[in-house]
């Protein structure tokens, strides 16, 4: 009977699966918010690549693979899949306008269903030799080459590069340096992680080579999570929404907005209360709702203002208002106290005074009209 080794961890295998868990956590935080989701769906990508690709690693050096034989996420699909998230993503961040073509993930997408395909036919790669003289191993087999995934590396550095070229960021927008420093570190970490990946199978060729550089590449995935990790602490406006927001803005006439953008814009954040209702809750904030819809807290703050002819806390009392009169008519057997707190106030003078000075008569003498109106 064939002999496994015993899989073991040691300290670095423990801190890359230590990193991998960090990076699953921090693609789930950058998910939790639509906004966030719908902006950073690239990066969040790229995350889970590099923590998939570090479990495999893992499972690897430990020998665990030897175990669990279908332990295996990819590795060499998601190397082809980063240079064209790379890119989707500065072309989001340096043009609204600017997609991707698909065919840019075609590659990727092919070697990931010709991998499943041959990941469960084999039993988890156990027995690859029989199946040498299929057609479709021999894509198979070429879309794992990592010559095919360095070059796909090196081709969107270079497009990266070329296309923020035709960018001259305003040295005077806080914005604007914040993008030309995050897209500065990207593309820093996609060459350290492209060297790295390069250098391991130039090397690997030479006699002098030793096993442990292996971790070099493990290195720039894991160094890479922690510095995104730490640009979303420390320039949180990167990945809410806010920097896209405000760049682009900043770019349609010099920060000043035309008034069909107000009005589009306007449009926008009316529609997203009618039918999420935000007021209802208690703890809102004009920040948070700004994050929501994906405005820098300035410009709602403004649109409010200049549109509505309201600061913020009066334009969404204006809604809970509104929902209190409608539960007054339909509910009478719900308490004053109860309504007031379901529609998104948190004090009932409050509640009471709003409700007066915009309705001339206090809620209990609103509720009691509309009974008295019922029963004749």
């Amino acid at each position: 009977m064939e002999q496994h080794p015993i899989p073991s961890f040691d300290t670095w295998t423990s801190f890359f699966l230590l990193v991998s868990s960090l990076g699953f956590f921090l693609s789930i935080i950058l998910s939790l918010h639509k906004n966030s989701r719908m902006n950073n769906t690239p990066i969040i990508l790229l995350i889970l690549g590099f923590s998939f690709i570090l479990v495999q690693y893992v499972f690897f050096w430990t020998k665990y693979d030897t175990i669990y034989p279908y332990s295996y996420f990819f590795d060499s699909s998601w190397y082809l899949a980063f240079g064209p998230l790379l890119y989707s993503y500065i072309t989001k961040l340096y043009s609204k306008s600017f997609k991707i073509r698909w065919y840019h993930f075609v590659p990727a997408l092919l070697s990931f269903m010709i991998n499943a395909y041959y990941l469960i036919k084999s039993s988890g790669f156990q027995n690859l030799e029989e199946y040498r003289g299929d057609v479709l191993f021999y894509f198979f087999w070429s879309l794992r080459s990592p010559w095919l995934a360095a070059l796909s590396l090196i081709v969107y550095l270079i497009t990266i590069k070329d296309f923020i070229s035709f960018y001259k960021d305003d040295k005077n927008s806080q914005y604007q340096a914040i993008r030309k420093k995050w897209a500065g570190l990207l593309i820093n970490l996609f060459l350290i992680f492209t060297i790295s990946y390069i250098s391991y199978y130039v090397l690997v060729k030479f006699s002098f080579f030793n096993p442990v550089w292996d971790y070099a590449i493990s290195f720039s995935m894991s160094f890479s999570i922690y510095a995104i990790g730490y640009m979303a602490y420390r320039e949180p406006s990167i990945f809410n929404g806010e920097l896209l927001s405000n760049v682009f803005l900043k770019e349609a006439g010099n920060g000043k907005l035309t008034e069909t953008t107000k009005n589009e814009f306007y449009n926008r954040l009316l529609s997203y209360i009618r039918k999420n209702k935000p007021y209802l809750d208690n703890n809102l904030r004009l920040v948070q709702l700004a994050d929501n819809i994906g405005f820098s807290t300035h410009i709602l703050s403004k649109l409010i203002n200049e549109k509505a002819k309201k600061n913020f806390n009066q334009f969404i009392n204006e809604y809970r208002l509104e929902e209190a009169k409608k539960l007054l008519v339909e509910d009478a057997s719900t308490s004053i106290k109860t309504i007031y707190f379901d529609v998104g106030f948190n004090n009932k003078a409050t509640f009471n005074n709003a409700f007066k000075n915009k309705f001339n008569c206090t809620p209990s003498e609103y509720k009691k009209r509309n009974l008295q109106a019922q029963d004749k």
